[in-house]
């Protein structure tokens, strides 16, 4: 081998070398680089930890503005404090104690001649004191500091929003009553009312007194808010928009009697603008001392005396002139059965909490409802402004889709009662699912058709009760016209006359139906 050959071998070696230690140093640089961002890093988060561990002062507690090892200068006043020559803690004592002693004083608001009280720690009254101790610090000799206080905004808003408010007066609406068959305007009020904003300025600027007075005394800005509906208005509001007239029988006298009274807590009703009125709340509750009595109703398919009975006419009743007013219908609901005094789709029960009929005026004005119940008929007429035009004519029309038959009779066998006995307890009712149109006519052209709602009511079967007694038979016995009613079997009768049977008196069928020989009695279901 040469020795050019060999120096060769050597120079490639040389140079191997060199390029892997410049690989090394590069990779040590970086990694350095490395290191030292990361030395940052930690040494800034070690700094912030160490920031947070501190005690943050309270709230309410008062922190130093700077580090002070010295003492006021001589003769220096915060207010009536003299803190002349006083460290920072002799200072901060001072004016606390002089705070405490502001906090017990009194304020007194005037609204409408009503005085309203208050403490000034009720409306959050403080001192600044921390810019006041910078300013005592930084004051020359001899000079006095001027004693600012504030109430908290929060606080004060309350005081006055919610204490001073309560003794504004509200605007009154103009009212309206039918007096011997005419209208009577009853007549608006002004209202006087706390105007806020203004009144809590009033209480910021007096509040400087508290440092020479006991208590802080003001009248609260008031201002006139007129009523929205005046006499003018409801002067307007005479003109019929809706009327419905259903009949009852007089001699179901407690029936009869639901039905005046329940009628008589909605007559005279007027609802404002957006206004909602619930049936259920205005004649609730169905209680002896609300002047309900016992009566048939509707439960669980069956008819059944309950307190109340009837009034389910009222609501119904109201639920048509209102139709007719066309106003917004909130809330109806169907009877489980058909009633006899509106034909399907155009009742409207009240049941419990689950059942109710609810409007809202959604007109622009006021409306009047006047109720009566008198010799029979059940009349609700809506009062209120007509702007609808003369030429326009509103029809409700019931369609009944479907007519469900009730199923067999269903017969209770009484032991009590002589074989023979027997008595329909209650009549079948025929089943229906019926929709309610709204037809509108323009110069006696019809002009749209809208369906208003969906009813389904059930059908159920008649209820039988039947004797089943028997009864022995005496050869010697001759029949007795006083004996009680013929058995099935015939020429033979009962041994004893038993009492009548009570029946109960059910809702009539749909004139589709057989009608019962009961007179009906309509369900306050």
């Amino acid at each position: 081998m040469s020795e050019e050959y060999k120096y060769r071998v050597r120079s490639q070696k040389r140079l191997a070398r060199e390029k892997r230690r410049k690989k090394i140093i590069a990779r040590a640089a970086v990694l350095a680089a490395f290191v030292v961002v990361l030395i940052v890093i930690v040494a800034f988060v070690l700094k912030s930890c160490a920031g947070d561990s501190e005690k943050k002062p309270d709230a309410g507690e008062h922190v130093a503005v700077e580090e002070i090892d010295g003492k006021i200068k001589a003769d220096v006043y915060i207010g009536s404090i003299a803190v002349g020559g006083m460290d920072y803690e002799n200072a901060l004592s001072a004016i606390k104690a002089y705070e405490e002693g502001l906090l017990s004083k009194g304020l007194v608001v005037s609204v409408n001649e009503e005085p309203v009280s208050a403490t000034l720690a009720d409306i959050g009254l403080s001192c600044n004191i921390d810019e006041l101790l910078k300013a005592a610090f930084d004051a020359g000799k001899g000079e006095v500091i001027d004693m600012t206080v504030a109430a908290d905004e929060a606080m004060l808003a309350q005081f006055v929003g919610k204490k001073c408010a309560k003794y504004n007066v509200k605007p009154k609406n103009a009212g309206l009553v039918r007096e011997n068959g005419s209208f009577v305007v009853k007549k608006s009020r002004v209202g006087r009312v706390i105007d806020e904003e203004a009144t809590m300025q009033l209480i910021k600027d007096a509040l400087p007194q508290v440092h020479t007075q006991d208590s802080i005394s003001i009248a609260a800005v008031i201002v006139d808010k007129e009523p929205e509906y005046t006499e003018e208005v409801m002067a307007k509001c005479t003109d019929v928009l809706g009327k419905c007239s259903t009949t009852f029988k007089e001699y179901q006298t407690d029936r009869s009697a639901n039905v005046r009274n329940a009628t008589s807590f909605v007559n005279g009703t007027v609802l404002y603008p957006g206004e909602v009125l619930s049936v259920a709340d205005s004649i609730y509750p169905l209680t002896a001392d609300n002047g309900y009595k016992e009566a048939p109703s509707y439960a669980a398919g069956q008819v059944v005396d309950s307190l109340g009975g009837g009034v389910c006419q009222v609501s119904t009743t109201l639920y048509n002139a209102v139709l007719r007013a066309e106003l917004k219908i909130v809330e109806r609901f169907p009877h489980s059965m058909v009633v006899t005094y509106v034909e399907p789709s155009m009742d409207a029960a009240i049941a419990g909490d689950y059942k109710d009929l609810k409007f809202e005026n959604d007109s622009e004005t006021p409306i009047y409802i006047q109720g009566s119940a008198y010799n029979g008929v059940l009349t609700f007429t809506i009062y209120g402004h007509e702007t609808r035009p003369s030429s326009r004519k509103v029809e409700f029309v019931s369609d009944i889709v479907e007519t469900i038959e009730p199923g067999k009779d269903i017969v209770t066998k009484d032991p009590t009662k002589p074989k023979g006995y027997e008595e329909v307890t209650q009549e079948a009712h025929v089943g229906y699912v019926a929709n309610l149109y709204k037809v509108i006519y323009e110069n006696g052209v019809e002009v749209s058709r809208e369906k208003v709602n969906y009813s389904k009511y059930k059908a159920e079967p008649k209820y039988v009760t039947k004797g089943t007694k028997k009864v022995k038979k005496d050869k010697d016995d001759k029949p007795n016209a006083t004996m009680g009613p013929q058995t099935d079997d015939p020429g033979t009768t009962a041994t004893a006359a038993p009492e009548p049977p009570v029946i109960t008196e059910v809702p009539e069928a749909p004139t589709t139906a057989p009608e019962p020989t009961a007179a009906p009695a309509d369900p306050a279901e």
